[in-house]
């Protein structure tokens, strides 16, 4: 069996935050989680995530320079990064095209889908 996969949630929101990782865990992915920017590219560096779900809108946090720093180093490339805010879906689609990232779940969405939508970036 793999082990499983690791999801880095950054997001400010405890009760979001505990939601997902609710799902996450029963969908069979190792979760951590971080409620303030401060450290975030350290805990990053530390926890070697698989998957970050970014509250992109979350207060103080530098998204551009957090996203600029992970998109140029080698040791990111393979990291799925998933925009998860409560932006509109356009507008969030429109930032994961504008800012590469791999895709977007809005917090108004079905969150006991996440693990499924996270799935459907590997193949199992």
């Amino acid at each position: 069996m793999e082990p499983a996969r690791k999801v880095l949630i950054l997001d400010d929101n405890i009760i979001d935050v505990m939601e997902v990782e609710e799902h996450l865990k029963n969908g069979g992915y190792d979760v951590v989680h971080l409620a303030s920017p401060n450290g975030a590219l350290s805990k990053i560096e530390y926890e070697r995530p698989e998957v970050l779900l970014l509250d992109i809108e979350m207060g103080r946090l530098n998204t551009d320079d957090l996203l600029g720093t992970l998109r140029s180093a080698a040791e990111y490339e393979e990291m799925v990064i998933v925009a998860f805010s409560d932006m509109e879906a356009d507008d969030l689609q429109q930032f994961c095209i504008d800012n590469e990232l791999n895709g977007y779940f809005c917090k108004s969405m079905d969150v006991g889908q996440i693990a499924e939508f996270l799935d459907n970036f590997y193949d199992y």
